[in-house]
């Protein structure tokens, strides 16, 4: 027995009858019904854009697989004029003529969410060696994330942190406690101490700083297409004649980034 599609209708002597549905309509519901599955399917699998979320740079906790571990190396560091440099110095040197090639490299192993890890930085100064090992991460402001932070703007005209640096994206970067080193023996303790993982701040062939400077874009005055590590350590105490004016502030830079 053959099973009739119906649709209810009104008629003259009858309030319903019953009528087959003619096999095209029945056809082009069900492509409908496919096609429709298929759209829900394709957006649930492949994360189509929601309202108006579009290509917005998403923070790290809203990717589904992030794991918060961070393995880097640095290496052709730079430090920005000399450990023993006499009062009144400049160790942020935006002219670039006061840097001086080192040999050595720094090693960052973290866990952002659980803001953990270890930063190590070992080079030379002339006959001495100094190891810097920064592993007591904290926040003073909410962007630090808990001392480690990742995906965030600082410095410049950012409203994050202060205007010592151009505005730049950072791709990780942590605040907190050091120690310094020198031939094994310990120059500074618990000294204020911060690195970045950032976007290229120094021109590649003058190693100028291009900053302070009229804002002409919105974006940061620094160059997307490189990228170094960014390590200080400064003591509590202020001394106005030095830039940045700390009595102590120990500058260093990698320009050559590897992800592990």
């Amino acid at each position: 027995m053959r099973t009739m599609n119906c649709r209810l209708i009104h008629t003259k002597n009858t309030s319903m009858a019953c009528r087959p549905r003619p096999k095209q309509f029945l056809q082009f519901s069900m492509v409908a019904i496919a096609v429709a599955m298929v759209a829900t399917a394709a957006s649930n699998q492949f994360g189509t854009p929601k309202e108006n979320e579009g290509t917005r740079i998403f923070k790290a906790p809203e990717h589904p697989h992030y794991t918060g571990h961070f393995r880097l190396s640095g290496h052709k560091g730079t430090l920005v004029g000399s450990v023993g440099d006499q009062s009144p110095w400049d160790h942020m040197d935006y002219a670039g003529k006061q840097l001086h090639p080192v040999s050595g490299s720094i090693e960052i192993t973290v866990d952002e969410r659980l803001n953990t890890g270890l930063v190590l930085a070992e080079f030379t100064d002339g006959a001495d060696r100094y190891r810097i090992l920064f592993d007591r991460f904290a926040a003073s402001q909410p962007y630090q994330d808990g001392g480690i932070a990742t995906r965030v703007y600082e410095h410049g005209d950012s409203g994050n942190g202060d205007p010592l640096y151009p505005k730049t994206w950072l791709y990780l970067a942590g605040w907190g406690k050091a120690d310094v080193f020198k031939n094994g023996d310990i120059l500074y303790k618990d000294y204020a101490a911060h690195f970045m993982v950032m976007e290229r701040s120094r021109d590649p062939k003058t190693n100028e700083v291009r900053y302070p400077m009229k804002r002409a874009l919105p974006g940061g005055d620094t160059d997307p297409a490189g990228m170094e590590i960014d390590l200080w350590v400064r003591s509590k105490e202020q001394n106005t004649k030095n830039f940045p004016p700390f009595e102590t502030f120990l500058h260093l830079y990698w320009e050559e980034v590897t992800w592990r």
